[in-house]
């Protein structure tokens, strides 16, 4: 470490990106092994399959399980103004899609929209800043004007998994089809539960032309019981 970088992390201390918790001169934060836990198997991603039901999803992968401290790191992004937080976030997400699918493997990504009230509230866009982050490193575009989310609907967390899949029919829409005529479309969002919101925005994308659509997200959610 140089000098300037040296009085720089004295002076700025670096914080882990997920637990937030002080690192400084550390080698690595003391969240690192359950970092680590949260990561699933072939490198990290796991296929979304596995814990749910996707039909118009051809394959979804995400980073981590959605379990602490990674649990920290999202809340910290999405509740807690660290928009920052989706650089990196989303460096790991592209570089996750590399590994499961390979370079040249999508047209362009599309971010699950927010309505104009979450953006609003928030500050900015979540999903559409991990994308922002995925498409420099994929070197791939990102369409945000593709789709859009119509309407408020209730929080998936807060419902029932029986009722999360129809809480979202008729949320979405594609703004403009031209694009996604035989596209390979890479569909980005922050966190997988049952897939319910994936599904939704690849059906649509689908009956807009697109020829597949696949998933990535930061973190799934461990396989819960209906």
């Amino acid at each position: 470490m140089g000098a300037g970088a040296w009085v720089k992390n004295l002076l700025f201390p670096k914080r882990c990106i997920y637990c937030g918790a002080v690192v400084g001169f550390a080698p690595s934060c003391r969240c690192a092994p359950q970092l680590e836990a949260c990561r699933r198997p072939a490198g990290g991603e796991v296929v979304a399959q596995e814990q749910c039901k996707l039909s118009f999803v051809q394959a979804a992968a995400a980073v981590y399980a959605y379990q602490p401290p990674v649990t920290a790191g999202l809340a910290r992004l999405k509740f807690e103004g660290k928009d920052y937080l989706a650089v990196p976030y989303g460096q790991q997400m592209a570089q996750a899609a590399l590994r499961v699918w390979g370079a040249g493997a999508f047209d362009f990504i599309v971010p699950v929209p927010s309505t104009s009230a979450q953006i609003s509230h928030r500050g900015y866009d979540v999903p559409a800043l991990l994308a922002r982050s995925m498409g420099l490193l994929l070197a791939i575009p990102v369409c945000g004007d593709i789709l859009r989310k119509d309407y408020e609907t209730a929080r998936q967390h807060e419902l029932p998994l029986s009722q999360r899949k129809v809480n979202l029919l008729g949320a979405f829409s594609v703004v403009t089809s031209e694009k996604l005529q035989d596209a390979r479309v890479l569909l980005c969002d922050d966190i997988l539960t049952t897939g319910a919101t994936l599904e939704e925005c690849a059906k649509m994308l689908q009956i807009g032309g697109a020829k597949t659509v696949c998933g990535i997200v930061f973190a799934a959610t461990p396989k819960q019981k209906p």
